[in-house]
């Protein structure tokens, strides 16, 4: 089965992930600067957006690229969108980032200055520290993900099966043997890298994809509202401080489930969905590149403003978290959509699906 419509379901829950990143990062700098306690620490789980995000990255590549598979002559294609959605904005975001620092030295990590960690920043290569933007550490991942489905659709489906499989099992070992014993392969950033279980993640969103052209979800409300109270549940689990065994298998699990539901129903009946949460999951990539940025901007207006004498620590965080979404929103509205706009339109040929990922 051909993809044939747009899920706006994923647009949806591309922006619950963008915001509980933004709530996860508002809760520690509430408590590092502010020492006060965000919404009872509720969003200390809000990192889990980005297995969210994995899971939505994996079904929507597949889901639009998946007959792609064993064409080989569509590789030039498939990469060169890969790149306009991914580099062209994060590089104007971590350009501004860099003019800062080049401009005001004393605000810079000393490693930030250094040319070495600034290449692999921009070339997004793997590194500790994080990039020069840090929630971008995230899309090291994204691409070794899109340079794995590009040798899917070199290769063939047989062969495609086969490496997942490998993949797998290499990562699941991993997994296992790290829970009972020291980590396996010490410190090593590449193999780290390469066997993360958030890998697990994007196998997960294109086996929800599979599932959802391939064959007809029964239960399809039950699966959605089950990954959901699970999501929430470990989310709950975390902000208690309890812990989780592994990511993928909890939080990367109940996405699986809610990603199939919801794409399901929505393949079969039509959802009226806010149209808020649909642009915001259209301006989730920029929101989630830029929101830190905004929030250092109002850590130093608001007090020059005299500001935070008069505004509680919890309507500061608020006014931030605001400022972190419509900030980004306007960055998505501005510079990211006219600049993907017009180098799909020079780049590539017309799409013969307007499912806008």
């Amino acid at each position: 089965m051909q993809p044939t419509k747009k899920i706006y379901s994923l647009q949806v829950y591309r922006a619950i992930a963008a915001i509980l990143v933004v709530l996860y990062h508002i809760t520690d700098l509430s408590q590092t600067k502010f020492d006060y306690t965000f919404l009872g620490d509720f969003f200390s789980f809000g990192h889990t957006g980005v297995d969210f995000f994995f899971i939505l990255s994996g079904f929507i590549i597949l889901y639009v690229h998946g007959q792609d598979i064993g064409q080989p002559k569509q590789i030039k294609r498939y990469l060169t969108k890969r790149f306009i959605r991914l580099y062209p904005i994060y590089w104007c975001i971590a350009s501004v980032k860099i003019l800062i620092i080049l401009l005001m030295p004393s605000f810079a990590k000393s490693y930030e200055t250094d040319s070495g960690y600034l290449i692999k920043s921009l070339l997004l290569i793997p590194q500790w520290p994080l990039p020069i933007i840090g929630a971008a550490w995230t899309l090291s991942y994204e691409i070794l993900f899109y340079l794995l489905f590009g040798v899917a659709i070199l290769v063939g489906t047989r062969w495609t099966f086969k490496l997942a499989i490998v993949w797998t099992l290499a990562i699941g070992g991993v997994l296992i043997t790290n829970s009972v014993s020291e980590p396996m392969f010490g410190r090593n950033l590449f193999v780290y890298f390469l066997l993360n279980e958030r890998n697990l993640e994007f196998i997960l969103g294109c086996l929800a994809a599979f599932t959802v052209l391939n064959t007809k979800v029964k239960y399809s409300k039950t699966i959605a509202v089950a990954g959901g109270t699970l999501f929430v549940l470990f989310g709950w689990c975390l902000s208690q401080g309890w812990g989780v065994f592994s990511f993928a298998l909890t939080f990367g699990l109940a996405s699986f489930l809610l990603v199939v539901g919801s794409a399901s129903i929505e393949m079969r009946h039509y959802i009226r969905w806010p149209k808020l949460l649909v642009f915001l999951g259209d301006a989730s990539y920029s929101i989630y590149l830029t929101h830190a940025m905004f929030f250092n901007i109002f850590l130093v207006i608001l007090p020059r403003l005299g500001l935070m004498s008069y505004l509680s620590p919890f309507w500061v965080a608020m006014i931030m978290v605001a400022a972190g979404i419509t900030g980004g929103s306007f960055v998505y509205l501005l510079v990211e959509k006219p600049l993907i706009y017009n180098l799909r339109k020079k780049l590539l040929t017309p799409l013969k699906f307007g499912l806008g990922f």
